[in-house]
């Protein structure tokens, strides 16, 4: 997930270019704001830095000020091809955010983590729907934003799943958001008290529930590595079958983002 805090409509456009079609980029203000208090966002791209609200020590910015859009203008037009400005602010910035961003973040290795329960590397639209859930379970906590997301409603995207033989994408949903919350309480000093509303859960006691209900773990348990494990081989053996990764790779790119 890409926060945007960028007030040029022009710039705005090719931060949506550059990013990575898996993945969400927030533009709309409230939103980015909940993203940033709420989320796991791998990067926050800027044009005017004086003034924003302080940002977690640990999430990389990157600053798009007056004096590195004029000497992307520049090279741009000693090119002896020069390429439009949106298509080269686009190149650029697409390089600088795979820079910026390219530390690998817990929700990467958690899709990695996947791919080897899986034996295989998941297909794009699993990783795309997995990783919007785990950079934003504050947000993804019922199927409405993510069929808003991928431009459809509810029940047609419940009637994809089944046409391929697949769990309900509410199974999927439910277990994405079980696995951020194991990683979120790998660090012992985070409370389920203080995890649970940044989880988008209405209290401790209903995470523990959901913990308890979908995988028949508790989040002691989910703390540990062995914990960990028990939860990939569940999700592996019940929903990453040969058959299940086929079906999801016939979603094609549903679950991508939107580019204009």
């Amino acid at each position: 997930m890409i926060v945007v805090q960028v007030t040029d409509p022009y710039l705005r456009k090719a931060v949506l270019r550059a990013a990575r079609l898996e993945e969400d980029v927030i533009t709309e203000g409230r939103l980015a704001a909940e993203a940033l208090e709420w989320g796991f966002p791998r990067l926050v791209v800027r044009d005017r830095p004086h003034g924003r609200p302080p940002l977690r020590s640990n999430v990389p910015v990157l600053e798009l000020d007056d004096e590195l859009l004029r000497r992307w203008d520049a090279e741009r037009r000693a090119k002896d091809l020069p390429p439009t400005r949106l298509d080269h602010v686009t190149a650029c910035l697409g390089e600088m955010m795979d820079w910026g961003g390219s530390e690998r973040t817990w929700v990467d290795a958690t899709l990695a983590d996947l791919s080897r329960a899986a034996g295989r590397r998941v297909p794009m639209p699993l990783r795309a729907f997995g990783r919007r859930v785990l950079e934003f379970p504050y947000r993804y906590t019922s199927l409405h934003p993510l069929a808003e997301a991928c431009g459809t409603s509810r029940g047609a995207l419940k009637a994809r799943f089944r046409r391929r033989g697949l769990a309900s994408p509410s199974t999927y949903l439910r277990w994405f958001r079980i696995l951020a919350v194991a990683r979120v309480l790998s660090d012992r000093e985070v409370t389920v008290a203080a995890a649970a509303p940044r989880l988008g859960f209405t209290s401790d006691g209903n995470l523990c529930r959901m913990l308890w209900k979908v995988a028949a773990v508790t989040p002691t348990e989910v703390r540990t590595v062995r914990g960990w494990n028990r939860l990939l081989v569940s999700f592996g053996w019940q929903f990453l079958s040969p058959q299940a990764l086929e079906g999801w790779a016939s979603l094609d790119e549903l679950f991508d983002r939107r580019v204009a």
